[in-house]
């Protein structure tokens, strides 16, 4: 039985430039991203396709991702955004549009009132009260906790049924007899952006000085072989930087001699470009075949990725970056593999079977390595090259290695040229016999393919199939 997560808030959104009515945002079961306007009283449906609540610990991931513009200029404050909640290793997004001035609050105030006074560049709180979460009846009396990926975000409760923690970071609560749980406040720390300012983020390599748009990272795991994914992005930010050029000096004052340009940058004690994970890292993990503890923990392959993104404070504009973490203590597994011989000159292919990898060719006789089974690649069967105990992400079409099996419509002989024979074996009509390759066309004109595992000359002519 399908299980849904609502979020539920009198407020259902945030305050825009001027004040609307109070709304809600729902979002379809088969499109979680899609926005309409509802009454009031409706609640923000979130499908986990099927995700149930355990009676251990549950944990779900409540992401705010709220946008301040600052006042600059002709340009009024606005405040619009979303909140991401992730169960069950599945995240959906409900899209916040309208307002509620009673639950919208910047710096303790009315949201409609306090936008006036945010200009660009402001740091300021918000917060949305009343914000609840229904399970569904079936999990009454069950416990959850509410947590967020999203560093600056902490909770607040007039639930007696939730506790929240000394730092505000989590809120564990008993669901009710209907498995709702409502009261909650969700407050975020955010810096009113500059939308005059539009340049990009940009990811350097610290050790090399260069812009990267993928990384690599090095890390050890314990003796047990486990990672922690709370190192996961110091280490990337150990190794990479976010920067943003924030303005450029024009005038008669660049004379080459100083650069004049200011820039941000996420390292520092005072970091304007935030770097976190660009999605829940756990889930990242399970993505690929990886398990994470409720505590973090999980056992270390010996390579993953973690994808961060890059976030400005001067103007929003963002950044991901993919790195690839190697273990260096953990063996990098070796892929099974066997020797096969090569029955017909055979090209090499890249993943899509279609486009060769290089001018090389595989040639009739050699042995080649390659995986324990097949692939199917479009309507044909390909192996993999493998080298060293490594997949090369180089394929050789299977019908130059195993053959093909046709089935012989006349009674054929078996010729070693044109016009000698190999032998004075007859094979009969209706028989099943294994060709390797495409045909060869022999002096006579005639084509030909070739029959037997081995390197004998021995074809059979392609009209007998």
């Amino acid at each position: 039985m399908k299980k849904n997560l609502r979020i539920v808030s009198a407020a259902a959104a945030l305050l825009a430039v001027a004040p609307v009515a109070a709304s809600a945002v729902s979002v379809n079961a088969a499109d979680s991203t899609a926005t309409t306007t509802a009454k009031a009283t409706d609640y923000t449906n979130i499908n986990l396709g099927g995700a149930t609540v355990s009676n251990n610990e549950n944990q779900v991931d409540v992401t705010p991702a709220l946008t301040l513009n600052g006042k600059k200029g002709n340009i009024k404050a606005s405040l619009t955004g979303s909140i991401t909640a992730s169960f069950g290793g599945k995240s959906f997004t409900a899209n916040l549009t309208g307002a509620d001035q009673n639950n919208v609050t910047i710096n303790g105030n009315a949201a409609k009132d306090e936008l006036a006074n945010v200009n660009a560049g402001d740091t300021v709180t918000v917060s949305v009260a009343n914000v609840g979460f229904n399970f569904s009846s079936e999990n009454k009396g069950k416990k959850v906790t509410f947590k967020s990926s999203n560093s600056n975000a902490t909770f607040a409760s007039s639930n007696s049924n939730a506790q929240v923690s000394a730092d505000g970071k989590t809120v564990t609560a008993t669901l009710d007899q209907n498995g709702t749980v409502s009261g909650l406040t969700v407050v975020t720390t955010l810096n009113a952006l500059d939308t005059t300012n539009t340049n990009n983020v940009v990811f350097y390599n610290i050790a090399t000085g260069q812009p990267v748009n993928s990384g690599d990272a090095m890390v050890l795991a314990d003796y047990n072989n486990q990672l922690n994914t709370a190192k996961l992005v110091s280490t990337i930010k150990s190794n990479f930087v976010a920067v943003q050029r924030t303005s450029t000096d024009l005038s008669a004052n660049q004379n080459g001699a100083q650069n004049q340009n200011d820039f941000i940058s996420s390292n520092g004690a005072n970091a304007k470009i935030n770097v976190e994970a660009a999605s829940n890292i756990n889930d990242q993990l399970k993505a690929q075949g990886i398990t994470v503890d409720p505590n973090g923990n999980f056992t270390a392959p010996h390579s993953f990725k973690v994808t961060v993104k890059a976030t400005s404070d001067v103007n929003g504009k963002s950044k991901e970056l993919p790195v690839t973490f190697t273990v260096a203590n953990v063996a990098e597994p070796t892929v099974a593999s066997q020797s096969k011989m090569i029955m017909h000159n055979a090209y090499y292919y890249k993943e899509d079977g279609t486009t060769r990898a290089n001018n090389d060719k595989a040639k009739r006789y050699e042995s080649v390595t390659v995986a324990m089974s097949t692939k199917k690649i479009g309507d044909k069967n390909f192996y993999e090259v493998i080298k060293d105990g490594k997949a090369t992400g180089t394929y050789i079409n299977a019908d130059n290695i195993d053959g093909t099996k046709r089935t012989l419509k006349h009674n054929a002989y078996v010729y070693a040229t044109s016009k000698k024979r190999a032998n004075k074996f007859v094979l009969k009509k209706g028989e099943e016999v294994t060709t390797y390759g495409g045909t060869y066309t022999f002096k006579n004109g005639k084509q030909y393919y070739k029959i037997g595992n081995d390197t004998k000359k021995t074809y059979v002519k392609v009209s007998n199939f």
